[in-house]
């Protein structure tokens, strides 16, 4: 046996292992694997410092939604490294201490519940049928090792290969009509064009007008996190999250027979035609999609504006990265070429460390916890520092530099310790779509720099903010130059 087959038979094994559950907790969710409700929200202790006030969350909210990381970093260093807080309505602990942050991420104790996490924090409410809405991020344990398993083929280098065939193709039509016309509105272009292909390589849906009806739909659905009340009565933000959860659902349950039956190479129809399914039927199927489509809508788009913002502020790196696409040559990318494109690595490291797509990640213990030396009661949600803490100044030299080379193998600052660089999340619930993003990010400089130089149109000093993904400010308007 391999060391990589131990490692996943050794994963696999502590996946099935029982879980400890609070018995309060477990009588509410009934199953730890798949829980069918959210148990009340848990106020932290007031050993714990900070405010949970509403008044103070909703204040910390729209501070956040504006000035994104900064805004969390001044919270962190008036209150420290463990902290409370409210956000929507929620009371909860913030955490920024790496050695916590690696023990949630990592959940080698089982003490966590992603799925509570996710359910409090923005899924709660939002499925009349099951409760549970289903999918990676809401299932753990067992439940999640067998719907990761469904999935990974799909996310495999042969199957990323056949996306960027299809993503290239996408990104060569668009840069060469931006390079003519000789400026691009970049946040609003580079969302659409990254919908049109996500659209052909996630769901395999090529009319235009359906497409930007499920586009909708799952907007609709990521902005359910910041509706204050979860009830369709009260909240015009919810009532449309349950909308468009209802219209992504309708749409692939028309769509599975026929994509079962055609065999095709987008990621639905793959998850379609999978026959092991280790006791999963289609509606399980058609929820991890959903769920997959949430955890990837905008993602890419979000971090690939911040980068051409920094390309554009820093030309030298523009000249840097562009000499490597030269290198790399004028034939279509594989997995296998992209991987020489180890500058293009560098900065994509540094953007999303500098503008963190996602800031927190929120998590609820299964049983009473010690977190960085306060114990919190089964059931307190806590949103882990994972994207922020690329900017923890107590980790990273001059963290508001754009500095590449802080990731080389010399430097290395990444890896001082497993806490602080987790722009995709960590353990069991990593995310699997992460070669993917990598791959599309460098495909599209691969195309776009080969073929111009660019600037800002007007300069000004960009900062992250949180919409609700994390990203840089302003529209990003660029001026092209063609080589």
């Amino acid at each position: 046996m391999t060391n990589t087959a131990v490692v996943e038979e050794v994963a696999a094994r502590n996946e099935r292992a029982p879980v400890e559950v609070d018995p309060a907790i477990l009588a509410v969710i009934g199953n730890p694997n798949v829980p069918a409700a959210v148990p009340d929200s848990v106020a932290p202790p007031r050993t714990v410092p900070g405010s949970v006030s509403h008044i103070a969350g909703a204040r910390v909210m729209l501070d956040v939604l504006r000035r994104g990381v900064d805004a969390l970093l001044e919270y962190r260093a008036a209150h420290g490294d463990v902290y409370r807080a409210a956000m929507a309505g929620n009371p909860m602990v913030g955490v920024w201490d790496a050695d916590a942050v690696h023990q949630i991420l990592r959940n080698e104790d089982k003490a966590w519940s992603t799925a509570m996490g996710w359910m409090k924090y923005m899924f709660e409410g939002l499925d009349d049928e099951r409760g549970n809405i289903g999918g990676l991020l809401a299932v753990d344990f067992e439940d999640h090792r067998i719907a990761r398993k469904l999935v990974a083929p799909a996310f495999t280098t042969k199957a990323i290969d056949g996306y960027l065939v299809t993503a290239q193709r996408r990104f060569a039509e668009a840069n060469a009509g931006w390079v003519a016309r000789g400026h691009v509105d970049f946040k609003a272009e580079i969302r659409t064009l990254l919908s049109r292909v996500a659209g052909e390589i996630f769901t395999g849906i090529r009319d235009p007008e359906l497409m930007a009806t499920v586009d909708r739909a799952l907007t609709e659905f990521w902005y359910v996190q910041f509706s204050l009340v979860k009830n369709a009565w009260l909240s015009p933000t919810f009532r449309r999250g349950k909308k468009g959860l209802a219209t992504l659902l309708d749409i692939l349950r028309q769509l599975l027979p026929e994509r079962r039956a055609a065999r095709g190479s987008d990621l639905f129809s793959r998850l379609c035609a999978v026959d092991d399914r280790e006791g999963l039927d289609d509606e399980d199927v058609i929820r991890i999609f959903v769920n997959i489509l949430a955890a990837a809508f905008d993602t890419t788009a979000a971090g690939i504006t911040s980068m051409a913002y920094l390309l554009a502020k820093h030309p030298e790196w523009q000249e840097r990265l562009r000499a490597e696409a030269i290198a790399v040559g004028n034939h279509p990318l594989d997995v296998t070429s992209a991987r020489e494109m180890k500058l293009h690595d560098l900065v994509w490291k540094e953007t999303l460390r500098l503008m963190p797509v996602a800031s927190f990640l929120p998590r609820r213990p299964l049983r009473e916890v010690t977190v960085g030396g306060h114990t919190l009661p089964a059931g307190t949600l806590v949103v882990v520092a994972a994207g922020a803490m690329g900017r923890h100044p107590a980790w990273w030299a001059e963290p508001t530099s754009f500095d590449p080379e802080r990731f080389s193998p010399d430097r290395a600052e990444d890896k001082k310790h497993p806490g602080i660089y987790n722009p995709f999340g960590g353990g069991a619930h990593v995310c699997i779509g992460m070669q993917l993003s990598t791959m599309e990010v460098k495909a599209f400089w691969h195309d776009l720099l080969r073929r111009c130089r660019f600037r800002l149109t007007k300069d000004y000093r960009g900062h992250h903010i949180a919409a609700p993904l994390g990203t840089i400010s302003g529209d990003v308007a660029l001026t092209l130059e063609p080589l």
